[in-house]
């Protein structure tokens, strides 16, 4: 953690010295949307005789604010700030009445990821194309659990089977590290520009195994669109 801090606070400082100092470099700001094939993968807990089922889905939809610099109008750093959305419904796999109970559980929730990224940007003119990667920087995710518990009395009288519903809210920080490679077309007129790009990202660090099961896949594939805003862009020697 501590040296997650170090290279964020690092970012800060360069960006902060491209804003007011007088070196050849472009800062920008702006918003970025995209679409991906699967959710931040989740470790949940299973049952190896009478294991759990998962009915995972996720929303292909990613939005976020963004800050980053070009140095000598080759060399990007940029930090994203990215938002998505992901739910699941898990339904207990004891057998129901002999166990005395069985449950369904609902989450709603939704994550933040922070990557910060490097890239090198090829050619010259207007449009010009760039890849690179990076690592995260960290992952949230909140949200709320809603279940459904039925049981059964175990001794006579038997009497009906009770139902209870329960909702509680979540917040927690992931602990896996993700990778990021990427590439795409940056298209500039004057303090303008616009960024199509394809992003690959591997999630590592879960130990999933038979006392575990991972919901949505370690691997996830984006495609995104960023406008950003380039106000310092008349510094000396990114002007265009």
């Amino acid at each position: 953690m501590v040296c997650k801090r170090t290279i964020l606070t690092l970012v800060l400082v360069v960006i902060s010295k491209g804003a007011f100092g007088q070196s050849p470099v472009d800062v920008y700001f702006g918003l970025r949307g995209g679409a991906i094939n699967s959710g931040v993968p989740i470790e949940v807990f299973n049952n190896h005789y009478f294991p759990t089922r998962y009915y995972p889905e996720s929303e292909k939809y990613t939005f976020g604010p963004t800050v980053g610099v070009l140095l000598k109008d080759r060399f990007e750093i940029r930090l994203e700030a990215v938002r998505s959305r992901f739910s699941f419904r898990s339904e207990s796999g004891t057998p129901f009445p002999v166990s005395g109970s069985k449950y369904t559980s609902q989450v709603e929730a939704r994550t933040w990821q922070y990557p910060l990224l490097g890239a090198y940007h090829f050619g010259s003119g207007p449009m010009r194309l760039f890849g690179g990667g990076g690592i995260s920087l960290e992952t949230r995710a909140s949200g709320t659990t809603h279940t459904e518990t039925t049981t059964v009395p175990p001794y006579p009288p038997f009497e009906p089977a009770v139902t209870t519903n329960s909702t509680s809210p979540f917040r927690l920080r992931l602990n896996p590290t993700a990778f990021y490679v990427t590439g795409g077309i940056n298209s500039r007129v004057k303090f303008i520009s616009i960024r199509p790009e394809f992003r690959y990202t591997r999630w590592t660090s879960y130990r999933a195994d038979s006392e575990n099961s991972l919901l949505f896949s370690p691997n996830q594939f984006e495609f995104s669109v960023g406008l950003a805003f380039h106000p310092f862009h008349v510094i000396r020697g990114v002007g265009r």
